[in-house]
């Protein structure tokens, strides 16, 4: 469980001194005063918690395209709330008591462990990524179950030891040459994909959060109606009214969700569509939470 200390604009990371926490405050305030000016005045609210996010995180940077104010500290009456916690299995039972008649997005998002990423996946797809490592002959991948821990390893199997705290999986093929690997990361707002990243990794940090360079889709380039009609179905029955999905199109055609992201940073890197994606990204959040 993650500690705060309660700044003037926002509550922050404990390890941080009061002298640093006051620097922060002062900078987050007349940022906000720049926003108010902006906005005519107002300075409408959109309410992260438990933790605040970074800068680099998408919903900060849709925040500032919108020229909303982003805080954790539970304010009344905000336009837009969003339980917002960097962690595996969370609860967001204190945000909705605070709030309980106001939409808390992505409240029924608690559960991102890749064990539970795969079991929805089988309900929503009709197939998953799952192996039994003592009976599946070839190279499968062992990963903690832990979100964003980027530990995955080749094996093979059988095996005759298993880690309850890992999962195993099939070895995905998603080779694009010699050289590199493609995931695509998923945008999902209000269940809908406004833009798709296509990251080129290279094959020897293919479980890790290296990206050698990344573009720019329209979903239906990458996606059929029917896939992003699933991603979507996929991310309602994960409780995810925004988040990013990481997603591989193995080379029998079908694709695979191999995790969740509900506190998304982005766009990656070595876009060079950085600013047109956070627009997009921005004028969707917009439409889906903000009417």
């Amino acid at each position: 469980m993650k500690s705060y200390k309660k700044g003037w604009r926002n509550n922050y990371n404990s390890k941080l001194s009061y002298f640093e926490i006051l620097g922060k405050d002062i900078k987050f305030y007349f940022k906000d005063l720049k926003k108010r000016f902006q906005n005519g005045g107002k300075l409408p609210v959109i309410v992260v918690s438990p933790d605040f996010p970074s800068k680099r995180t998408t919903i900060f940077k849709i925040a500032d395209a919108l020229q909303y104010r982003i805080t954790n500290q539970l304010l009344t009456n905000p336009n837009v709330v969003l339980y917002f916690e960097d962690i595996t299995h969370g609860s967001s039972s204190a945000l909705n008591a605070h709030y309980p008649n106001q939409i808390v997005i992505n409240k029924n998002c608690t559960d991102i462990s890749k064990k539970n990423v795969d079991l929805i996946h089988l309900k929503v797809f009709g197939y998953n990524t799952t192996i039994d490592p003592k009976m599946y002959s070839g190279i499968a991948v062992e990963k903690s179950d832990e979100n964003a821990l980027h530990d995955g390893r080749k094996i093979n199997c059988p095996i005759n030891e298993t880690k309850d705290s890992a999962i195993y999986q099939l070895l995905i093929n998603n080779d694009f040459d010699e050289q590199y690997v493609v995931d695509y990361r998923v945008p999902v707002i209000q269940f809908q994909v406004p833009l798709v990243y296509k990251k080129f990794k290279s094959k020897e940090v293919r479980f890790t959060n290296e990206v050698s360079f990344s573009e720019m889709h329209e979903p239906i380039s990458i996606f059929s109606n029917e896939e992003l009609n699933k991603l979507g179905e996929f991310a309602k029955a994960m409780g995810a009214e925004f988040c990013e999905l990481d997603v591989l199109r193995h080379t029998d055609g079908r694709i695979f969700v191999i995790d969740v992201n509900k506190t998304p940073y982005g766009p990656p890197a070595g876009l060079a569509e950085n600013k047109k994606a956070v627009e997009l990204l921005a004028a969707a959040f917009q439409r889906a939470f903000l009417k």
